[in-house]
């Protein structure tokens, strides 16, 4: 797209009130983006010739791809949706888009050990057969998703709630970086959007639009997780879910899911044999670089509303960690950041509480 085309793009997209799907009824009524932004201005005030430059500037300085619904390399999946983003703004190695083969892995932020685990050996494993990790760079499931992928040298792609160049969580930061390096950021928000709770249930449309199917690893029945299934259902996808105890709140979700008709997933060829393959139109390189230095002054880590974890209490994430399976307490340990004296005296606290109990092998479990 020309340069001056895609400011009249963004000036239509930024413009006050225009969403995905009103963006698309303005193309369809007034035939294309000029004509559009002609009506809008008689109606409102619409986004500024400067304000647009100024966007695309900043992609041009940061090394960021911005990518419209009229160019090839938007992603055929995703464009199947009616609500699909009209801008993504996109950081890394562009090529992965190629593959239509990717499975979103989505699941609580205060997850146990074990799913943590669960998580990154599942996605090693689906990504070394060739399969493109989504998820959203939330703390728990979609962090261990992420690295599993990278470990593999596979390819994964990370949605953003917020502006491409607002790292949220901040101890995500590492972990952006990284992806931006060997992987995809993805953002429907123009630079410098900070984390709202609107967001994030957008960012899920695009994290199962993109997918083929969506993997669920500890999901309330409240969820993010679970929505973000149930949009992937809506969408067409195919669902995944790791069965848990009946009584683990953490895990009623994905029993739900089950129940219901997901497939059942308790390692990673149950992914494989169920997965819907497409053809790779050809090879993803893996060597492209990003020089990425200007984009990572935004770090934010405000609350999502969805968090179960009181931010100051140490034994309440302690329990987060356990699962009614069993944790061993090394794990804990090297997990919580605290000093292993105060760790074990909380964990006698807490059996002496009766909340958790003592299981053979230097094992806890959540009662």
């Amino acid at each position: 797209m020309k340069k001056t085309d895609l400011v009249k793009y963004v000036q239509l997209i930024k413009s006050p009130g225009v969403g995905p799907i009103t963006f698309k009824k303005l193309l369809q009524q007034y035939g294309g983006v000029e004509e559009a932004l002609s009506f809008l201005s008689t109606k409102k005030e619409i986004c500024s010739v400067s304000s647009a430059q100024q966007e695309i500037m900043l992609a041009e300085i940061n090394n960021v791809k911005l990518i419209t619904l009229e160019d090839e390399e938007y992603p055929y999946n995703l464009k199947q949706l009616e609500d699909c983003p009209p801008l993504l703004y996109a950081l890394g190695n562009t090529d992965i888009l190629k593959n239509e083969n990717m499975l979103a892995v989505v699941g609580a932020r205060n997850a146990s050990i074990s799913a943590c685990r669960l998580a990154a050996n599942l996605s090693k494993e689906v990504a070394a057969n060739g399969i493109v990790i989504v998820s959203g760079l939330a703390r728990g499931i979609d962090s261990y998703a992420h690295s599993g992928a990278l470990s593999a040298q596979g390819a994964t792609i990370a949605v953003l709630g917020t502006g491409i160049d607002v790292v949220y969580p901040k101890e995500n930061d590492s972990l952006y970086k990284d992806i931006a390096k060997n992987g995809l950021i993805l953002s429907e928000y123009p630079f410098h959007t900070q984390p709202q709770a609107q967001n994030f249930p957008r960012r899920n449309r695009i994290v199962s639009g993109l997918s083929k199917g969506v993997l669920v690893i500890e999901a309330g029945l409240k969820s993010g997780s679970l929505i973000t299934a149930n949009l992937a259902l809506d969408q067409g996808r195919d669902v995944f879910a790791v069965p848990g105890a009946p009584y683990d709140g953490r895990t009623a979700g994905c029993n739900k899911l089950i129940k219901d008709g997901a497939v059942l997933v308790e390692q990673a060829k149950d992914v494989l044999e169920n997965f819907n393959y497409s053809a790779i139109p050809e090879p993803i390189s893996k060597s492209q670089k990003s020089k990425n230095a200007n984009l990572f002054e935004y770090l934010l880590d405000k609350e999502e509303n969805n968090s179960d974890i009181p931010k100051d209490d140490k034994y309440a994430k302690l329990l987060s960690l356990i699962s009614e399976n069993g944790e061993y307490v090394d794990d804990l340990i090297r997990n919580i950041s605290l000093p292993t004296e105060e760790v074990l005296m909380m964990i006698v606290e807490l059996e002496l509480e009766d909340k958790i109990i003592r299981l053979p092998g230097n094992k806890i479990a959540k009662t």
